[in-house]
Formats: structure tokens, sequence, C-alpha cells
């Protein structure tokens, strides 16, 4: 297979894996009030858990926006779950992967490789072409998910939006990819299933885009 592009860029869920979470079942907030509560000495209901919590992404978004006047921020959602720990225990923002982990995973019900991802990934590789990941994500859920599914060292480089506090269809996301490793955009690629961030953020850097999804990657392969 003759590959066009010398560096591909991907999107992760949707695109390369498959995942469905539910964050409203209200078994899932009770689960959290009472990890809050036995953890941090934090006092909610499952119903209240959820309203602060909305609240305080709600918080985080406009804070992070004032400051950096990005049109599409990303928040850390460790300083989310800090706040509504703080109020009676303060801890670091940071030692809070484990709690993001445990409220991903109970509010997930599916996380899978699509069929022919590691196919794709392998080939590519063996092409000798460069793999990127721009996810729309994360870190702390994000960084265990990838290696759950097998596929965190697939990468040359992994660029997660709350570790720049940017999400596509930012311009600056995928720019500062392109120039972390002097990429020239007519020679890169962006796959993915979300028309408005993917293809929109390609189109800002003039970058091609190849939309895909659930796996489907006849227009690759």
């Amino acid at each position: 297979m003759a590959y066009k592009y010398k560096n591909y860029i991907f999107d992760l869920y949707g695109t390369l894996v498959d995942i469905h979470t539910d964050e409203e079942q209200p078994e899932l907030w009770a689960k959290m009030a009472q990890k809050l509560s036995e953890e941090y000495g934090a006092d909610y209901t499952g119903a209240d858990l959820r309203e602060k919590y909305l609240l305080a992404c709600k918080e985080e978004t406009e804070a992070l926006t004032e400051k950096t006047h990005a049109e599409y921020p990303e928040i850390k959602i460790e300083n989310v779950w800090a706040k509504l720990i703080g109020k009676e225990n303060a801890v670091d923002p940071g030692s809070l992967e484990p709690l993001c982990i445990f409220f991903r995973e109970a509010s997930r019900d599916k996380l899978c490789k699509y069929p022919d991802t590691d196919r794709l990934l392998q080939e590519l590789k063996s092409a000798g072409k460069k793999i990127f990941l721009l996810s729309n994500a994360q870190l702390f859920f994000t960084r265990k998910e990838l290696e759950d599914v097998g596929i965190a060292r697939c990468f040359d480089d992994i660029f997660i939006s709350s570790d720049k506090g940017i999400k596509k269809p930012q311009k600056e996301f995928m720019e500062k990819l392109l120039k972390k490793h002097g990429l020239n955009p007519t020679e890169c690629v962006m796959i993915g299933n979300e028309v408005f961030s993917d293809g929109g953020v390609a189109k800002a850097n003039g970058v091609d885009y190849i939309f895909v999804q659930d796996g489907d990657f006849s227009k690759i392969i």
C-alpha cells in the first residue's frame, strides 16, 4: 500500500478507539459521593455532587477563557475534583489521577480498539510514516486508556487537549504539534470522526483531512 502523506495525525475516540460513557446516571454520582466521603471527608449527596461538579466545570472553563482568551479552552478535570474536595480537605490536583480514573471507569461501559486499528497503525509504521495523536481529552483518563487498549507506544508524539489548555478546532492546538516536530502541513493529514473539530483544526493549519468513523479506514488502507 502506497501511503500519500509523511505524517498521520489521528483523533482517538470514535476514530481508533470505540468508547461509550454515561455521566448522567444517578448511580455514578452516588458512587462518587461515597468515594469522596470515604477518602476525603467531603459531604455530598449524589445529586448535589453532580450539580456542583457541573458548576465547577463551568467556572473553571470561564476562568481559563479569561486567562488565555482561547475560543476553545480545555480545562483539567483534576482541578474540578480538587475544588469539590477542597471545601473539606485541600488537595493537590496532581495527586488526583486515581480519582479521575475511578470516575472515568465508573462512567464507562465500553472501551476497545476497532478491528482494523492495529493493522492500520502497524502498516503506517512499516511504511516509515510518522504517527501522532491529537485528542480532545483529559490526560488523566486517556493516558491509562491508551495503555489499556495497547496503542500508547504506536505514536511518535501524543497531544492531549487538557495538557495544552486548548482543544480542536483551536488552530494553535495542532499548530503546537506541527511546530514542535517541524512538520510541513502539506505533508500531513488529520484523520478523525468529527468534521467540526478534526476537520476544522486541519483546515485552519493548511492540513488535509480524512473523515473516518467507527474504525472504517477504507479511505486510508
